[in-house]
């Protein structure tokens, strides 16, 4: 390949950065459009706050079987039919979730089938967009996983919006519509990774190699634990703030969705642009250490205010509080295992998805028998967990 030839790959990568960011805007919508719809969906079929849970834990649970069985997909068979595979799964599932409820048979088994078919392409998502990603000719690793990520936000405002704004306009009942409308984003998404460069991998063997004997390693470890605890203090208040806003809070839930959930995502955006535009200029460990603290301080604070506006500030506040808590322990622990491949940020994806299922549905237990407030104020255990991680990652790793 001539040096002319290189320079116009390198240039070209900018697609393939375009098409992971489209990519994380569906991540954003297969994971907080669902959320979004609770309330219509206990009104249309009388579901339960823990059947409702159960629809964000059975989302995690699917990704998380992903992470396991398909983690080897992309040493295999690369980047492209990976992210392919998802967007195809993605818009199946919507189609499902969408038309087969009350149609089919029992609504909230449909309903169900649905979010694991699109969970499925949120788990091949998972294992794939991070590691091509590190995997571009760019030294600013750190910098661009933040970027990356904070598009998952972004997804999530546009999810906010557009969703709650079409269900004021068209009806609850024609929640439907909405979830058809949005199959244009795994369209657009399989279009452009039909198109874009990928970088050149590593052979299976040698990405794989010694693989399960980082679980040996104590620094390991308290990733995994961090970025359990971290999914959970995000996943709590991105699933039930909707819900609590409305059902506890007495907002309208327009007003709930557009201002608290919506905020809480533009947070979270801005908490992961602000680490890009920090990059090197304060440590990453102390940047998420003072996140966990704040966190804990929102969620206590959503809980026990009784005015609603002061709840749906501190919702808002908990995005930019979480916004580094996932993606900077990925970046922390691709740092200190620089040999390891993509298996490696699949098994951090794992212990996220951990988290995904088991936090929003300890909250929905706990609302059932306690109510929403109680459920958000024992939340503030996870971040306060996260906390505890991170002291003594810091305390074993004295430059971090």
């Amino acid at each position: 390949m001539t040096c002319k030839e290189t320079c116009n790959d390198t240039k070209n990568y900018k697609i393939t950065k375009y098409t992971c960011y489209l990519f994380y805007v569906l991540q954003g919508t297969l994971l907080n459009l669902t959320p979004i719809l609770f309330v219509p969906l206990m009104e249309q079929y009388g579901l339960t706050y823990m059947k409702l849970g159960t629809l964000a834990s059975v989302n995690f649970a699917t990704q998380l079987i992903v992470d396991l069985v398909l983690s080897k997909l992309t040493d295999r068979h690369g980047y492209r039919i990976s992210l392919q595979l998802s967007a195809v799964t993605a818009f199946i599932g919507y189609v499902i979730f969408a038309w087969a409820p009350g149609r089919l048979g029992d609504p909230y088994t449909w309903i169900v089938i649905g979010t694991v078919i699109y969970s499925i392409g949120g788990g091949l998502m998972e294992i794939t967009i991070s590691p091509l990603i590190h995997a571009l000719p760019d030294k600013a690793k750190g910098k661009n996983m933040a970027i990356l990520h904070s598009f998952y936000a972004w997804g999530v405002v546009l999810t906010v919006v557009v969703s709650t704004l079409s269900l004021s306009l068209i009806g609850k009942n024609n929640w439907n519509y909405i979830v058809t409308g949005w199959l244009i984003v795994p369209v657009a998404g399989f279009i452009l990774s039909c198109i874009m460069p990928v970088p050149e991998q590593k052979p299976s063997e040698e990405s794989t190699a010694g693989s399960f004997g980082i679980f040996l390693k104590p620094t390991f470890i308290l990733f995994l634990a961090m970025i359990f605890f971290g999914s959970c203090a995000e996943s709590v208040m991105t699933q039930w703030s909707s819900a609590f806003l409305e059902e506890a809070a007495g907002l309208d839930k327009l007003v709930g969705d557009i201002a608290g959930m919506s905020m809480f995502a533009v947070m979270l955006g801005l908490c992961r642009m602000a680490s890009a535009a920090l990059d090197k200029k304060i440590k990453l460990s102390t940047y998420m250490m003072l996140g966990t603290v704040g966190a804990a301080v929102c969620y206590i604070a959503v809980a026990v205010s009784s005015v609603p506006v002061i709840s749906l500030i501190f919702c808002a506040l908990t995005g930019f509080a979480v916004g580094m808590l996932w993606p900077g322990t990925l970046v922390l622990a691709a740092d200190r295992f620089p040999e390891a491949g993509a298996w490696l940020f699949a098994y951090l994806a794992v212990a996220g998805d951990l988290g995904g299922v088991f936090g929003p549905w300890i909250m929905g237990a706990i609302a059932d028998s306690k109510g929403l407030v109680m459920g958000l104020a024992v939340s503030a255990v996870f971040p306060a967990a996260a906390f505890i991680c991170m002291l003594i990652y810091k305390m074993r790793n004295r430059s971090a």
